[in-house]
């Protein structure tokens, strides 16, 4: 019989603060029962303005046939880096991708807005010259990791940057025209940058083209989101054609819990978290899923156990006290143990020089991460079945992208399970992880915006 196999009499302490995380079924109902009402009010006209899940329009309405040939670049941009794609989209659902990392210098990315394009431009050059393409002025979409309210297919205004990003005089305008700007600075070689989509959308795209029932694209990494697709018809601030039915949507969901929808689960650790994170009161909902958030959580209840002299009794706290020092990777880490097995839980805490740790407190570290990444999947789950249940087709695919997902298997299980109890059994989903990029998307896109704008090429 595995130890601590019961934590409310071996560690009691730590059981009744992890009961703070705990999410019954009927508070999971409760919560996908309130995003598909923020859904709706975002799509309204009169009640955007005051949704908690905006659903901005992509004004992507064509899906990919899986039919798509050619030549397209790419730009994927992340808080941390961006990554510059010449993507080729071959016979037999083949996909052949040339890509380049760049690092944006701190002093780049929080200059002015300018500067910050003229970089990237610069690179572009220096990429399509690489693989001698500068000349042949093919499309070109951005897979755009901040917030944005698109206005048209190549038409992006930047709403936010988030921690990391300065770029002063770049917020409230249009991406793509600032990048254009910059391209237009390189008179030897010739982009033509065609469309602008969110990461979510992009990779929505991405596995679309080979899995053409592919209907939601999530996004659990550093941050979260979802795009779905919709019907144009319930898009009230849609005002183009009607001869397109469908629209992908960008519910920038990690913004849900504004309204008060999350009051009631939002614990003392929680509130410590938002209060100290570059942008306090807002996305509460991002704040208990996402990577960057959860190693806090799991930090900050380790500190308070151990200020109760119940858990690391003697070990200083110099490391463990640092803010932010917790990350994903180690939470992962603690997990990947076999049960009752804690060697990757202690080399865990070698780094935050805590040595020789009894198996007790190791086991009590093992039980909050569970505890906490699984109430980050159950939310997940809570947010999915409620976009499942609004499109209301009878089998979907859900193209996953971020290591939460990719590397963690008890998340994958956990996730699952409650997507199955929570979404109408009729509508049968299956979670696929990402292989291809969102850049992979938003090649796709700038394929399609040519060709709309080119009807009889």
């Amino acid at each position: 019989m595995q130890k601590y196999a019961n934590p409310e009499t071996e560690f009691p302490e730590a059981y009744r603060l992890c009961k703070l995380f705990n999410l019954t079924h009927d508070n999971l109902i409760s919560i996908r029962n309130s995003i598909s009402r923020e859904i709706i009010a975002g799509l309204g006209s009169e009640t955007h303005h005051r949704s908690s899940v905006p659903c901005f329009l992509s004004y992507v309405q064509n899906l990919p046939t899986g039919r798509e040939r050619g030549r397209f670049l790419a730009l994927e941009m992340w808080p941390t880096n961006c990554r510059i794609m010449l993507v080729k989209f071959g016979s037999e659902k083949d996909v052949y991708m040339s890509s380049k990392c760049v690092i944006v210098p701190h002093t780049v990315a929080g200059a002015r807005g300018t500067q910050l394009f003229d970089f990237l431009a610069a690179n572009i050059a220096i990429f399509v010259k690489e693989k001698k393409v500068e000349k042949e002025n093919l499309p070109m979409g951005i897979a755009f990791a901040f917030a944005l309210n698109k206005l048209a297919l190549d038409v992006g205004v930047l709403v936010a940057w988030t921690k990391g990003y300065g770029a002063k005089g770049a917020v409230g305008k249009d991406v793509v025209q600032l990048l254009r700007n910059a391209l237009a600075r390189h008179k030897d070689i010739s982009v033509n940058l065609a469309g602008i989509v969110n990461i979510s959308a992009g990779s929505l795209m991405a596995l679309a083209w080979s899995q053409t029932n592919c209907k939601i694209g999530l996004i659990i990494g550093t941050a979260t989101n979802a795009a779905y697709v919709e019907q144009s018809a319930e898009c009230e601030l849609y005002e183009g054609p009607a001869d397109l039915p469908l629209m992908i949507i960008n519910t920038e969901w990690g913004r849900f819990g504004g309204n008060g929808h999350l009051d009631f689960m939002r614990n003392e650790f929680d509130k410590l978290v938002d209060a100290d994170s570059s942008n306090p009161g807002q996305k509460y909902f991002e704040k208990c899923i996402s990577t960057l958030y959860l190693g806090e959580l799991v930090r900050l209840m380790i500190v308070k156990l151990m200020n109760m002299g119940v858990m690391f009794k003697g070990y200083s706290q110099d490391y463990i006290g640092i803010h932010w020092k917790m990350e994903m990777k180690s939470l992962i880490a603690v997990e990947s143990d076999p049960p009752g097995i804690y060697v990757t839980a202690q080399e865990v805490m070698d780094k935050f020089k805590m040595r020789n740790c009894e198996e007790r407190d190791l086991a009590m570290l093992r039980y909050i991460c569970q505890t906490v990444t699984d109430r980050s999947a159950k939310l997940v789950a809570a947010g999915l079945a409620a976009l499942i249940n609004r499109m209301n087709y009878h089998q979907v695919s859900i193209a996953v992208d971020g290591g939460i997902y990719r590397l963690f298997p008890r998340y994958q299980e956990v996730l699952n399970q409650h997507t199955l109890l929570l979404a109408n059994p009729a509508n049968q989903f299956e979670i696929v992880v990402a292989e291809d990029s969102p850049g992979v998307g938003a090649a796709i896109v700038a394929g399609l915006a040519v060709s709309l704008a080119q009807p009889n090429r």
